[in-house]
């Protein structure tokens, strides 16, 4: 038995089993002690910009700790460990208590049959700090709805944080809730390590926490999501029934893992109405609908979502402060926001475009022309038919 919360269990176990075993005992230690960034309050701002350094550009108060605690084991060892902590508003004891309980993570993992005597053999992969993060819940609470950052996360003053998802291991509540240490991760990080995914109504859409979180890819991609996430489960479940299980016989596995984490360039492509930046140089255009088809856009997205064997769409239509109208159109789970116009006729028309637009896959939200209609007119029969066990994943992006 591991002596920590089972979420920080499971971080250990992964450690292991991706060969990162020791920056994890450090963040999982770390967690589980005091914060060992030191904030007095008559040089916060020397003491936040210490700590700023660590994080460097990873956006990540996890990844920091990691940073100063190797920093101080080389302190350590050319007896400066306590000018090291003076000058980087560090606590000697709580590193001394984080290089206490790393210890005693190591020989009960060892105890277990985890990890054998060969240390390098537990961090092959200890360089690679996209394996490093933490993974465990995703910023966005039902519970809470809107949060804020802690004034001691060093992501707390960034005024964007380039990653589609932060994720957490405390929170408090005063006036507001706030987040004490977050990281920014990926899609790929949240699809294969943040909890169940099931499908949803269309092929290619993928929901979390009962459909509060959605995703959308291309059909095959989230095939190939569900059956990786699907096959490391099994592969943990069989490490911890038999420890002595050997694991380069999923070494198949566990790379497409890596590379679906390392390489995900945290654009949150996945995510319906994020904007991505392409990496060519020409810019995205956006597709108007001329008037002939503006003036039919309702009855042809009635049209395509009787084919495809949905019911009608719905319109919601709010009158704004200016006289105008703003309505959304509802369909098969998905919103899509028109335009302010002029009347409540006008307003669900514009709707009903984007709605096509989107279809089509001529919408500014994403990167690459995606015909989603294609998707939405496959009959339901045929999508019975795809089902994650006969699918092979593969580590390709598209």
């Amino acid at each position: 038995m591991l002596p920590v919360e089972p979420k920080l269990g499971k971080m250990l176990i992964l450690g292991a089993i991706f060969n990162c075993l020791d920056p994890i005992m450090t963040v999982v230690a770390g967690l589980s002690v005091r914060d060992p960034f030191l904030m007095p309050f008559d040089k916060k701002d020397l003491a936040e910009t210490a700590k700023a350094q660590f994080a460097g550009q990873e956006y990540s108060d996890h990844i920091a700790v990691i940073r100063a605690y190797e920093g101080w084991k080389e302190a350590e060892r050319e007896q400066s460990g306590y000018e090291y902590c003076w000058k980087n508003f560090l606590s000697a004891q709580t590193l001394k208590a984080i290089h206490s309980l790393r210890k005693q993570f190591f020989y009960l993992l060892k105890d277990a049959g985890l990890v054998d005597q060969n240390v390098e053999n537990c961090n092959k992969w200890s360089h690679d700090e996209h394996l490093n993060k933490e993974k465990s819940i995703a910023m966005k609470t039902m519970e809470d709805g809107q949060v804020l950052l802690h004034s001691n996360s060093v992501n707390a003053e960034v005024p964007k944080v380039p990653y589609p998802w932060l994720v957490f291991n405390e929170k408090v509540k005063v006036n507001a809730v706030f987040l004490r240490d977050s990281t920014g991760v990926s899609d790929s990080i949240l699809l294969l390590f943040g909890g169940n995914i099931s499908r949803g109504g269309l092929d290619g859409h993928l929901k979390m926490l009962g459909g509060y979180l959605e995703f959308f890819m291309k059909p095959a991609l989230a095939v190939m999501y569900l059956s990786v996430k699907r096959e490391l489960e099994e592969l943990i479940q069989r490490k911890l029934l038999d420890p002595t299980l050997d694991m380069h016989s999923s070494n198949e596995l566990l790379s497409a893992v890596r590379l679906l984490v390392s390489e995900d360039r945290c654009e949150g492509r996945f995510v319906f109405g994020r904007q991505v930046t392409l990496s060519s140089k020409k810019t995205a255009t956006v597709k108007t609908p001329g008037k002939s088809e503006a003036d039919n856009s309702k009855n042809h997205l009635q049209t395509v979502l009787t084919r495809a064997g949905h019911g009608p769409p719905t319109y919601k239509t709010k009158q704004l402060k200016n006289n105008q109208f703003r309505s959304t159109v509802i369909f098969n789970g998905l919103d899509f926001v028109g335009q302010p116009c002029s009347s409540k006729k006008l307003a669900e028309k514009d709707a009903a475009a984007q709605a096509l637009l989107w279809l089509r896959g001529e919408d500014h939200s994403t990167s690459r022309d995606i015909d989603h209609a294609s998707l939405l007119l496959k009959k339901s029969k045929s999508r019975r038919k795809t089902s994650v066990s006969d699918a092979k994943w593969s580590t390709k992006w598209s």
